[in-house]
């Protein structure tokens, strides 16, 4: 960890708190590092740990324009902050250096990374990348976004790498080098802290600079990047690129370079979006040359993550699907498409906080393939205006109860919000679990 002792000298600033920001506190100081933090927050989660750990650290919660930033050397900030910040932009203005903890990550790692993003789906990817990897016999570690902070993970000596990574984490890296990278797909997300749409895909597509073989999506082009160095482009798709799902023995298999490499039904979860996730995995992994075993195994094993089109349960021959961590449109169309009949078979629940996206796009998918749209939240009657199908509600207990009422056997109950869940909930993970909790409830 030379680039430590680089720094050791330099006045370094944690800002923001948190997991993250008491993760790279921690991090800084089992080196022998000594930050400043700083938090706009007068009481920051972590602050306990500080005053019990670190007690002599200097620390400065409250008004940012107050904390002095420009006089820092280099400032290691928190993903959830913007750098348009006004605090975080003047000092970037002097001439201070900000960066994230990927970025830091980036600085001190020598060992190879698999890099992941995109506006849904990053964290199927990952895990099933980690599960494929680990089948194979590598000792892997599995971070980022998801699970354990990179900081965290250079404590073990692993052979590779697998990171989820987010816009706003990709937005203070410059240093990542990575064996493959993806972006997995782009839809309209986060518009409340980008200037337009074009400026979140750039902020996507950089994760891209400085891998050694691109991965791209070939059914959304806006995962391709207008240039690379990258010396190698492998894509994935439907029926495109190199990975992709084709007819063998009357069966649908996942192919890999023009020949079929396994039935799709080895994956133990089901849905088109999953096929397409699974294809990612592949060509990402291709680096690696993984035995069709590996994959066997790994991908038997693989149930799916919670509030990822999650089964919940089946009732009166209705099936119910947790699908909270749909928080975008584009999410939400995936989810549609991946459970629809050639009938109408769905029931949608929706609403949230949409954070300025353009909703219309639901609309064809509306028209095809659902019964009834139930909506509730911030910009439920958006959500309404899409179709004439659509039926406002107060809450989860009021949209489950009509959910119900309206539902036939052989239909679908998907909760798909297509939006945040911050007007009414912590996170999408409580949203979730109210819906299953109003599921299984027997109140009607």
């Amino acid at each position: 960890m030379q680039y430590l002792n680089e720094i050791k000298n330099k006045q370094i600033t944690v800002l923001g708190l948190g997991v993250t920001g008491l993760g790279i506190v921690r991090f800084l100081l089992s080196h022998g590092l000594t930050p400043k933090v700083v938090d706009s927050r007068a009481n920051p989660p972590g602050i306990e740990w500080l005053s019990s750990h670190a007690p002599s650290l200097n620390t400065h919660f409250g008004s940012l324009d107050a904390a002095g930033l420009n006089s820092s050397d280099m400032i290691i900030v928190s993903p959830g902050l913007s750098l348009k910040t006004p605090a975080i932009a003047s000092a970037i203005n002097s001439g201070v250096e900000v960066i994230g903890d990927v970025e830091l990550f980036a600085r001190i790692n020598t060992k190879p990374v698999v890099a992941v993003t995109g506006s849904n789906g990053k964290s199927t990817v990952v895990t099933l990348a980690y599960d494929v990897l680990k089948a194979a016999g590598f000792n892997v570690a599995l971070g980022g976004n998801i699970g354990t902070a990179v900081l965290d993970l250079l404590n073990d000596d692993f052979d590779v790498y697998v990171l989820e990574l987010s816009s706003f984490q990709l937005d203070t890296t410059t240093s990542l080098k990575s064996v493959s990278a993806t972006v997995l797909n782009v839809s309209e997300d986060h518009l409340d802290r980008y200037d337009s749409y074009q400026a979140y895909i750039d902020s996507k597509l950089s994760i891209y600079n400085g891998t050694q073989c691109l991965v791209v999506n070939e059914d959304d082009k806006q995962t391709h990047p207008s240039g690379s160095s990258a010396t190698a482009k492998i894509g994935f798709g439907t029926q495109q690129g190199k990975y992709y799902l084709g007819q063998h023995n009357s069966s649908t298999y996942f192919f890999a370079n023009n020949e079929a490499f396994l039935p799709v039904d080895t994956l133990a979860v089901v849905g088109k979006h999953n096929y397409l996730n699974t294809l990612a995995v592949m060509a990402l992994l291709s680096p690696f040359n993984i035995s069709k075993e590996a994959y066997t195994k790994a991908l038997n094993e693989f149930s799916g993550l919670a509030h990822r089109c999650q089964f919940v349960t089946q009732q009166l021959g209705v099936k119910y699907f947790n699908d909270s961590k749909a928080t975008n449109v584009g999410a939400t169309i995936a989810a549609i498409d991946s459970l629809a009949t050639e009938t109408q078979n769905l029931i949608v629940i929706a609403g949230g906080d949409a954070k300025g996206a353009d909703l219309n796009p639901l609309k064809p998918y509306l028209q095809k393939h659902v019964k009834a749209l139930i909506c509730f939240g911030k910009d439920a009657k958006k959500l309404v205006a899409l179709s004439s199908k659509s039926h406002l509600t107060n809450n989860m207990s009021e949209a489950v109860n009509l959910a119900k009422q309206l539902s036939s056997p052989g239909n679908v109950v998907l909760l798909a919000p297509a939006c945040a869940s911050i007007d009414m909930y912590n996170n999408y993970m409580q949203r979730g679990d109210d819906f299953v909790k109003c599921v299984l409830a027997d109140n009607i």
